[in-house]
C-alpha cells in the first residue's frame, strides 16, 4: 500500500486540469506572441486566465504576472522591488519564511549591503502585527511576511500587518501566500505583493504568479522582451498559464466542502497519535501536524518509506542540505525528531489510520 503524506511539497494533478492541458497540448503549440491566427488565439486565452485569476483573487487584471512559480514570484518581488528602489535600505522579513524568500533576502543583504530584520515566530508560531510595527524604521523600502508556514502550518495576520505597513509611507507589503491560496480566505487589498503556484493545488509543476500592485515597479530579474508587461522576459509558457485560472477556481470552489472533510482526517490523526508522539504543532493549517518521536527523523522516514509511507520532515527545498531548520530551531523544536505530516482531500481515513498504526509498530520494534 501506497500512502502520501506529503501534500504540503507537492500535490497530485487535478483531473480536470490534466485534461484540459492534454487538449490544449495536442492543438495549441505556437508562440502566444506570434500575430497569426493561432498565436493570437492563445494570446487571447492566456489574457482570459489572467482576467479570471485577477478577479478571483479580487484584482486588477494587469496585476497578475504569470511565472515558474512561487519561487520566481518570491525572488522577482523581493528583489525587483529593493534593486529599482535603493535609497532605502531596511528591509523585514521573518526567520522561518520559504528558502526562496529567505535567501533572496540574504542575498539583498550580503551581496548588495542592504539591512535586513528577521523576525522571530512568538510562541504560538506566530510573527504579529506588533512585531511587524515596532520593527519598521523611516527606511523600512520592504516587509515580507509568508502567510502560513509550510514546516508547521502557522498562519498570520497577513490582513492586519499590511493595513500597518500601509500607514508607513514609502514602504511595501509582500506575502507569500503559497501555503494558503485556496485553503484559507486572503484580502489582498492593502497587500502590494503577493506569490503563488499552482503545484500546492493540485496544479501543473512550473506555474504559478506574482499579484503586484499597478504601482509597484519591479526591475526585471529575466530580460527579454514584452512578455508580462516586459517584467518577465522570454517565450510564455502559455498553456500553463491558460489552466492556472481552472486549476484556482477548482480549488476555490470546494475550499469550505474539502476543509469540512480535512478537518476530520486532521482530528483523526490528533487522536491516533495521543500517547504514541509529541505533537509539535497543530493548530494552524488543518492539513499539516509536525510531530517527533524518539527515533531519528532520518531512521523513522526510512522505515515508514520502508511501508510506502511518505512523509518528510523538512521543507523539500531543503531536504539534500545538511542545514539548521530554521523553523522549528525558531520554534525551539528538535529538528532531528521531528516529521511533517500532511494530507489533502485526496487522502482516505483509511491511509491516515494505516499510518498511525504502522508508526506505533515501527516505534515499539524500534523506540
Amino acid at each position: 500500500m501506497k500512502v502520501y503524506l506529503d501534500a504540503v511539497s507537492t500535490t497530485a494533478l487535478d483531473p480536470e486540469v490534466r485534461e484540459t492541458y492534454k487538449n490544449l497540448l495536442d492543438k495549441y503549440y505556437c508562440n502566444s506572441d506570434a500575430l497569426y491566427d493561432d498565436g493570437v488565439a492563445i494570446y487571447d486565452m492566456q489574457e482570459k486566465s489572467r482576467k479570471l485569476t485577477a478577479e478571483m483573487l479580487k484584482v486588477k487584471k494587469d496585476e497578475i504576472i504569470f511565472t515558474a512559480g512561487a519561487s520566481e514570484a518570491n525572488s522577482l518581488a523581493i528583489k525587483g522591488l529593493c534593486l529599482n528602489n535603493q535609497k532605502r535600505r531596511h528591509l523585514i522579513t521573518s526567520i522561518y519564511e520559504h528558502s526562496s524568500v529567505y535567501n533572496s533576502f540574504r542575498q539583498l543583504e550580503n551581496d548588495f549591503g542592504f539591512e535586513v530584520t528577521y523576525l522571530k515566530p512568538d510562541e504560538k508560531g506566530h510573527i504579529t502585527p506588533e512585531a511587524v510595527k515596532n520593527a519598521l524604521r523611516d527606511d523600512t523600502l520592504l516587509v515580507s511576511i509568508m502567510q502560513v508556514n509550510n514546516e508547521i502550518g502557522a498562519f498570520n495576520d497577513v490582513e492586519g500587518i499590511a493595513a500597518i505597513v500601509k500607514k508607513h509611507p514609502g514602504t511595501y507589503f509582500h506575502t507569500d501566500i503559497t501555503q494558503g491560496i485556496g485553503k484559507l480566505d486572503v484580502d489582498l487589498h492593502n497587500v502590494d505583493m503577493a506569490s503563488f503556484s499552482a503545484h500546492k493545488i493540485h496544479g501543473l509543476k512550473g506555474s504559478g504568479g506574482l499579484m503586484r500592485k499597478e504601482f509597484v515597479e519591479l526591475m526585471p530579474l529575466i530580460s527579454g522582451g514584452q512578455q508580462e508587461f516586459s517584467i518577465r522576459g522570454g517565450t510564455s509558457n502559455a498553456l500553463s498559464n491558460i489552466v492556472f485560472a481552472k486549476t484556482l477556481r477548482i480549488a476555490l470552489e470546494n475550499k469550505d466542502k474539502y476543509n469540512s472533510y480535512l478537518y476530520e482526517l486532521h482530528d483523526q490523526l490528533i487522536n491516533g497519535l495521543e500517547g504514541v508522539a509529541t505533537i509539535n504543532y497543530a493548530d494552524g493549517l488543518c492539513t499539516l501536524v509536525n510531530i517527533s518521536t524518539p527515533l531519528t527523523s532520518e531512521v523513522l522516514l526510512n522505515a515508514l518509506n520502508d511501508r510506502g509511507i511518505m512523509v518528510s520532515s523538512k521543507s523539500t527545498c531543503g531536504s539534500r542540505k545538511n542545514e539548521l531548520n530554521r523553523t522549528l530551531n525558531a520554534m525551539g523544536i528538535d529538528e532531528d525528531h521531528a516529521i511533517r505530516i500532511s494530507f489533502d482531500h485526496t487522502n482516505t481515513k483509511e491511509e491516515i489510520e494505516y499510518f498511525i498504526s504502522n508508526l506505533k509498530e515501527i516505534l515499539d520494534k524500534y523506540a
